[in-house]
C-alpha cells in the first residue's frame, strides 16, 4: 500500500529530527504529529512535506550548523576562460 502524503511528511520531520541528534521520545513524536496536524490545515497537497520541513524551527530547538568564517577570507575570483575565435 503507498504512503500518504501525512505519512511521507510525518517520516521526513523524524528523520530529520533523528538527523539532527534529537532524541526520539513521546514528547517529541507528539510535537511532530503537532507540526504534521498543523500544517495539514493550509492543505494536504504535494507541498505537506516541504511545509512540514519549513515548520521544523517553529517547532523544535534545532542544533543548527555552525561554519566557521574562512581565514584568510574568501574573495570571489574566475579561472580565466575566454572564447577563442
Amino acid at each position: 500500500m503507498p504512503e500518504t502524503l501525512c505519512q511521507q511528511a510525518l517520516e521526513r520531520v523524524l528523520t530529520y529530527l533523528r538527523d539532527d541528534g534529537v532524541d526520539l521520545c513521546a514528547e517529541t513524536c507528539r510535537q511532530a504529529l503537532r507540526l504534521v496536524n498543523d500544517a495539514m490545515t493550509e492543505g494536504d497537497g504535494p507541498g505537506l512535506p516541504a511545509r512540514c520541513i519549513d515548520r521544523l524551527p517553529e517547532y523544535f530547538d534545532l542544533s543548527g550548523t555552525d561554519i566557521p568564517t574562512p581565514n584568510p577570507p574568501l574573495e570571489r575570483g574566475h579561472i580565466g576562460y575566454y572564447a577563442h575565435d
